[in-house]
């Protein structure tokens, strides 16, 4: 991820002192190689610049944030875009989508299990029962406010890094 950002110059001056470690890559890498894995990590960094307190970039001014996380959005997309995996990039716009709404509605106790059953979706997306589980969630997440098919995905991910301290 900080490679990414250190080819923004007006980023590169704005990054913590110790790079943060990849949280979400990880756990979708396999099926997506670690360079494209790393385009989740960066969406996080996104949705946390616009939503919450970043983890490599430290920037006082908000509209910088807005900007930096922008950059961070679209870097991720790009990198996420080359595995060629339409459900991939889907499943992160909805995630996104879903995450901003999540925020505006107060319910920002459900977004450690959003990404990470979204992590998990990824993780398993040659798998057609795993696509409908997560198609299921967006649904239900969607229309209901139910966050219980997330949970259930997120559940399936085996040693997952905490998130809450990432959206506290």
């Amino acid at each position: 991820m900080r490679a990414d950002l250190l080819i923004e110059p007006a980023l590169a001056r704005c990054l913590q002192a110790v790079p943060a470690e990849p949280l979400l890559a990880p756990l979708v890498s396999p099926p997506l190689d670690f360079d494209h894995a790393m385009g989740f990590d960066l969406i996080l960094e996104g949705f946390l610049a616009h939503h919450g307190r970043p983890r490599e970039l430290v920037l006082a001014d908000a509209s910088a944030l807005v900007l930096a996380g922008d950059y961070c959005y679209a870097a991720g997309l790009v990198r996420v875009a080359r595995a060629n995996d339409v459900f991939v990039v889907d499943a992160l716009a909805r995630l996104v989508a879903l995450s901003a709404g999540v925020v505006a509605t107060a319910r920002q106790a459900e977004l450690p299990n959003m990404w990470l059953g979204t992590a998990a979706a990824v993780a398993a997306c040659e798998d057609p029962v795993v696509r409908m589980r997560f198609a299921t969630a967006v649904h239900r997440a969607t229309h209901d406010r139910d966050p219980s098919g997330f949970a259930a995905l997120a559940h399936d991910v085996v040693d997952p890094p905490d998130l809450k301290g990432v959206f506290a």
